[in-house]
């Protein structure tokens, strides 16, 4: 790592970095959050923030307890989730449009004191909470704040006493306190947010579940700050001038970094929005606030091209376009700069590192790479044994820098997996080629062998993009009479899958790549592919209904 990587003092806590220093830097009255016809100054966002601390406190939150946030991108979102982590708790954040059984999982996982919930959430939630000891614990159903309602509520009723608490069945979901009623009662103590230091635990950023449920990788408060100084900052350049908008929502670490953190910490404003992230209303708003910095995913990108409404002039603000979450294919990306301009910044990061580590940059994007080492990180390729691979070979990533988790809760042995010393064990297979541009090969368990050889199911779906029938793939392993893997294509049309078309896309691949390595098989589904709840192509569900 480089030697003049950012250090912080010992007594630190991240929302003073990212939202009280805007007071301190005179930057009160600037804009710093967007919301419908609503402008939000910094100096109101830090008001908010701290009552939101204080009635954490005031309610009985004690150091590095647990807050859940699950919430739509809203300003309350904002005001929670620093505010938690001002008040000295460790927070998370889950998708606001989960099914029951998940957040059945997450409260279970989580055992919150406190949670912050959006209104268009609630319904499954409380579905979720009647199945849970949480139900009746203390006062913890009393301490479910939610955003959205309009109704003034009744002041909380807290049962201290377990044994007379309402039963699970009188359980009433109206109970619950609106945000606003909530933060605008008076503290009945002189309360002060609990002081924390660099090292505490402040956030679970959770994991995406691709091989199991999804775990939290467990955070301090330098992480954050750490990131934001060596990449945000230095490497892309974040200016005090930008507007943010994202398509991928809060909860997700990606965003919550880069429409959030990233603008926060250089006195940027960002843009959000509660509705479904639509090309057309991202093209609206975009035009509208005059966005500078756009953050994105493949499968939204390759809905813009899909919707031809939407002129190029609609992103001319745009300076440039976050693109991770998964792999962007280069012939997307080659539409995208025909028919947008605007630069595609892709890089990788991931809940174990908080966010990216691998990029490109303005002025040094080379398509079909994820860019270059952000300075301050360390990065390795060993083989199975541990062992460093030769250069431009395949192995395993691995990555160490100042913001890595220090274990995922209530998961050693996956902690000690993946987690080792400093260093993420990422389970991405990578090459590096001469000049230090880094190459994504897809996840070890998810490469198929084909012939005793190795095949990435990212390189037979980058292909298979290149065809004009296909709209969206995946590709996995099938075992065929034999009992040997082949490729399978699942693969959503453009067109009606005629008889012939699963011929010939197979024939597309075996012109443009190793004949190996073309599927074996196409089948074709009408709906689109199942995806996971940080909106990348669940794989493992695939597998599950396809391969054998």
């Amino acid at each position: 790592m480089s030697g003049d990587a950012p250090t912080f003092p010992d007594a630190f806590n991240m929302a003073d970095y990212f939202v009280f220093s805007n007071i301190e830097a005179d930057r009160g009255d600037k804009v710093a959050i967007i919301y419908e016809d609503r402008h939000i100054t910094y100096r109101q966002v830090a008001d908010s923030v701290m009552k939101v601390a204080r009635r954490l406190v005031d309610d009985g939150l004690l150091p590095e307890q647990r807050v859940l946030v699950c919430m739509q991108d809203r300003p309350e979102f904002v005001y929670a989730w620093f505010g938690a982590i001002k008040a000295g708790a460790t927070v998370t954040q889950i998708n606001p449009l989960l099914p029951v059984e998940d957040y059945e999982y997450y409260l279970n996982y989580v055992k919150p004191q406190f949670a912050f919930v959006d209104e268009a959430s609630l319904a499954n939630f409380d579905a979720a909470l009647r199945k849970t000891r949480l139900c009746n614990a203390n006062d913890f159903r009393d301490n479910v704040i939610v955003a959205g309602r309009q109704r003034l509520d009744q002041p909380r009723k807290v049962y201290f006493d377990h044994d007379n608490a309402p039963p699970a069945d009188s359980y009433e979901p109206d109970s619950h306190q609106s945000f606003d009623f909530w933060l605008n009662l008076p503290c009945e103590k002189s309360s002060q947010p609990w002081p924390t230091r660099k090292d505490d635990p402040a956030v679970w950023l959770f994991t995406s579940g691709s091989t199991g449920q999804s775990r939290g990788a467990v955070h301090m408060h330098h992480h954050f700050a750490f990131n934001t100084e060596v990449y945000a900052k230095a490497f892309i350049g974040m200016r005090e001038g930008d507007i943010t908008i994202s398509g991928p929502r809060l909860f997700f670490g990606y965003a919550t970094g880069t429409n959030l953190m990233f603008p926060f910490a250089v006195g940027a404003t960002t843009v959000l929005f509660k509705e479904h992230p639509t090309p057309e209303l991202l093209a609206s708003l975009i035009t509208k606030h005059k966005c500078t910095v756009f953050t994105s995913v493949p499968t939204l990108i390759n809905k813009f091209l899909q919707t031809p409404a939407i002129k190029r002039d609609a992103l001319s603000t745009v300076r440039f376009m976050w693109s991770a979450g998964e792999a962007l294919p280069a012939d997307l990306h080659a539409r995208w700069d025909e028919a947008f301009g605007v630069p595609i910044i892709d890089g990788i990061g991931s809940a174990e590192s908080f966010h990216i580590y691998i990029s490109n940059r303005p002025g040094d994007i080379k398509p079909g790479s994820l860019g270059r080492l952000v300075p301050g990180y360390k990065a390795k390729l060993l083989d199975d044994n541990d062992q460093p691979v030769a250069q431009g070979d395949v192995g395993t990533l691995w990555v160490g820098g100042d913001s890595v988790a220090t274990h995922y809760h209530a998961a050693y042995d996956k902690s000690r997996e993946h987690l080792r010393g400093g260093w993420i064990v990422s389970g991405d297979k990578f090459r590096q080629d001469a000049e230090g541009y880094w190459y994504y090969e897809g996840r070890g368990d998810d490469l198929l062998k084909v012939g005793g050889i190795f095949v990435s199911p990212l390189e037979v779906e980058n292909c298979l993009m290149q065809h004009e029938a296909v709209k969206e793939c995946c590709v996995i392993g099938r075992n065929d009479e034999a009992g040997l893997t082949k490729p399978l294509a699942i693969v959503v049309s453009a067109r009606s899958a005629s008889d012939g078309l699963g011929e010939e896309l197979i024939q597309h691949c075996k012109q443009k790549m190793v004949r190996y390595k073309a599927p074996h098989w196409v089948t074709f589904v009408e709906q689109p592919l199942p995806r996971n709840d940080r909106d990348k192509i669940d794989r493992k569900a695939l597998r599950k209904k396809f391969g054998t």
